[in-house]
């Protein structure tokens, strides 16, 4: 299934990864991943103001379960793992992430650098694994990404 927006093909755990968007971007990108098959998983992270409210959020979304440590490197593992949650794939798309950026610079860095090196790891096992995150037209990518 290849994306309408990127032009990439979801299934092709050699192109996953993490992807600037824009806002008119993540309905198409939700649908995509679904006629995929993928696991998709939506967050919003505007009003989000610091990497516990973020960390919290990513495992609530993702329904950890019950006793799964806290910390970046806790979410690292759990995003590394998804035994309760199984899928030929994961799509995460973290809508209005310029305003976590922009509360939480430190935050939004370990937390791109994260979710990379979780790709990484699904890429290795050939699962693919792909992250949006959704910026205005008028943000640019280093802007994006940079943290």
């Amino acid at each position: 299934m290849t994306s309408k927006v990127l032009g990439i093909d979801l299934h092709d755990a050699g192109r996953d990864g993490v992807y600037r968007i824009v806002p008119d971007d993540p309905v198409t990108l939700a649908d995509d991943a679904r006629r995929a098959g993928l696991h998709l998983l939506r967050l919003n992270l505007a009003n989000c103001h610091d990497a516990n409210e973020l960390q919290h959020r990513l495992a609530g979304a993702f329904a950890f379960p019950a006793g799964t440590g806290h910390g970046w490197d806790a979410l690292a593992a759990g995003l590394s793992d998804l035994h309760w949650l199984p899928a030929p794939g994961y799509v995460l798309l973290l809508d209005h992430a310029q305003a976590l950026q922009v509360e939480a610079r430190e935050a939004f860095g370990k937390l791109h650098r994260m979710l990379d090196g979780v790709a990484k790891h699904w890429h290795a096992r050939g699962v693919p694994f792909f992250v949006f995150l959704e910026y205005p037209d008028n943000e640019t990518r280093d802007a994006a990404i940079d943290a």
